[in-house]
């Protein structure tokens, strides 16, 4: 449901049954800005390495998850909104880095590798998913930095990136995980409901991605950035643009 049309429903709510505006105001202004992205980055204090002449970028099949958000809270996947939000991120991608200051070189594209080797690629994808995701859970959510990590940013996906290399004959690789969820009616109604009878409104659904840059040379990741956001939709073609957009805001590229 839109920021708008769940405000106005709870407003209405609020009359019938009432409670204090002062509550629905603080749940306009808690729909209001769950709508804002807000993106984070972290990286070494290393600058990119350009060799001689044009820096050459793997971009990596991007990891692409959407799902519907029950109404007890569990997330139930969509291959269908997958497959539409994998296509948009995949092309909003292409045309973010067509305005890079790097070739760009889509996996895949003329270089024939065996179905073993694509498996192992493909599985570095799912690497950058579970590294990405302790990133972000240890430096950005939870407070706590590992011990081995703390007050620095040396994070890394192994030396098996040397494959990529080998077979793209590239000097990065660029790694992209987004996950999008919506809101069930069941869900909405329960927010509704909650709003009106304890001025509590459950979390809706929400847009998380981040992205890495990594030396394929060593592995390590040399730029991380995250993004977070109560709007969005990967399944429309403009807004998973407007996504990519912000998540490249701070790229080095």
């Amino acid at each position: 449901m839109a920021v708008n049309e769940f405000t106005s429903r709870a407003v209405a709510g609020s009359a019938l049954g009432g409670r204090s505006l002062g509550v629905f105001f603080a749940l306009f202004l808690v729909a209001l800005t769950a709508g804002c992205a807000q993106t984070r980055s972290a990286g070494p204090e290393v600058s990119i390495k350009r060799p001689a002449g044009q820096l050459t970028v793997l971009l990596m099949p991007a990891d692409v998850q959407l799902s519907v958000l029950t109404t007890g809270g569990l997330k139930e996947p969509n291959a269908e909104w997958t497959e539409q939000g994998r296509k948009n991120v995949g092309v909003a991608l292409n045309e973010e880095m067509a305005e890079r200051n790097a070739k760009i070189v889509p996996y895949g594209h003329d270089v024939e590798v065996g179905d073993e080797t694509a498996g192992e690629h493909l599985q570095l994808v799912k690497l950058h998913e579970a590294v990405g995701g302790s990133i972000l859970l240890h430096k950005f959510v939870s407070g706590y930095e590992l011990p081995t990590k703390k007050n620095k940013f040396d994070w890394t996906l192994g030396k098996g990136v040397e494959a990529l290399r080998e077979s793209y004959g590239a000097d990065y690789a660029l790694f992209v995980y987004a996950e999008d969820s919506f809101s069930s009616g069941g869900r909405v109604a329960l927010g509704v409901a909650t709003a009106i009878l304890f001025g509590y409104v459950p979390q809706g659904g929400r847009q998380i991605a981040f992205a890495s840059l990594v030396d394929l040379e060593t592995g390590s990741i040399v730029w991380f950035n995250v993004l977070q956001s109560g709007g969005g939709d990967l399944r429309d073609p403009e807004s998973a643009r407007d996504t990519i957009d912000t998540l490249f805001d701070s790229s080095p590229l």
